[in-house]
Order: structure tokens, then C-alpha cells, then sequence
């Protein structure tokens, strides 16, 4: 188990704001080479409208840990839930509407790669062939230790989760 600081995240400014990378495998691989398999961030957005990069070949994860997130698809409007993970494809032209200062939470991965992403309130976790990285919405205590809030712990095998948390399981 690690647990990973949100003063540790890799930190980068784009146009809308500052986005903080929580993972990225294979080890050295960059979102702007494109060479990933799977992406984890969490973005604090100052523009309160944009529109999404396009990442053909991926899919997306994506719900509001804090503030309004509303996505327009194909003219549909889908207000995002903190609950409730939004899955689409890389290719597709989504525009996002938010409320100032809103933060994400977003998974990209390859078309190829099996995740699963969801929120709980408390876990436990067996299997031992797994890999999990938990994002701490509020402190949570994964296996009796402590993790402060938007901190990540990174898991091979099994855990026991209390507290509020988004769970990325790598299949």
C-alpha cells in the first residue's frame, strides 16, 4: 500500500485551469505523448466552460468531486452527479459547463484496458490479483491507517476501506 500526498501529485496549468496527475502507467509514460495506458487526475477548474481534448483510441471516466459539472454530448445535456461516474468515449466532442473553482476527478485509459471506476462509503476488497488506486473524497482509513482528504493510496491486493472514497480497480 501507498499512500500518495496531494502535495506530491504532478502538478500542470492548462488553459482551464490546474490539473494534478495521481498516476499514469506504464511508468514514464506522458499525456502528451499519448503513450499511456491508464491516466488518473483531478483538475480544479477556473474557466466556468470547454471544451474536451481529443483522445480517440480512449475512453473517460469522469464525475465532480466538488462544485457543478454539466457535459453537452451529440446536443445532450447530462448533469454529472458525485456519485456517479460519466463514461465516454475519447473521440467524442463533449463541452463541459461548470461552476468556478469545480474540481474533477477523471480516468483515461485505453479502449483495450479494463477499469472500473465507483464511489463507496466503505470497501473490502480480497482479491489479491488486483490493483486499486483510492482517492479520498473526505479522510477515509484504508487497512487502520489514516488518508487526508484528495490524498490517494495505491493498492495491490486486497484492503479494507472506511470513509468516503473514489475506487479505480484496474482489471
Amino acid at each position: 500500500m501507498k499512500i500518495i500526498h496531494q502535495a506530491d501529485y504532478k502538478t500542470n496549468t492548462w488553459k482551464g485551469g490546474i490539473t494534478r496527475e495521481l498516476y499514469i502507467t506504464p511508468e514514464g509514460s506522458s499525456l502528451s505523448d499519448r503513450n499511456f495506458d491508464v491516466r488518473i487526475s483531478s483538475a480544479v477548474i477556473d474557466l466556468t466552460s470547454s471544451d474536451f481534448s481529443d483522445f480517440s483510441g480512449y475512453k473517460r471516466y469522469i464525475l465532480p468531486v466538488e462544485g457543478r459539472l454539466t457535459l453537452f454530448r451529440d446536443e445532450r445535456k447530462y448533469e454529472l452527479s458525485p456519485l456517479e461516474p460519466f463514461l465516454f468515449s475519447g473521440d467524442e466532442a463533449v463541452r463541459s459547463e461548470n461552476s468556478k473553482g469545480a474540481i474533477d476527478f477523471n480516468v483515461i485509459f485505453r479502449a483495450d484496458q479494463q477499469v472500473e471506476v465507483r464511489v463507496v462509503e466503505r470497501a473490502h476488497a480480497d482479491n489479491e490479483q488486483t490493483r486499486t488506486l483510492l482517492f479520498a473524497i473526505d479522510e477515509i482509513v484504508v487497512d487502520g491507517q489514516r488518508v487526508g482528504k484528495h490524498d490517494s493510496v495505491l493498492i495491490d491486493g486486497g484492503y479494507t476501506l472506511e470513509g468516503k472514497a473514489i475506487v479505480v480497480t484496474f482489471l
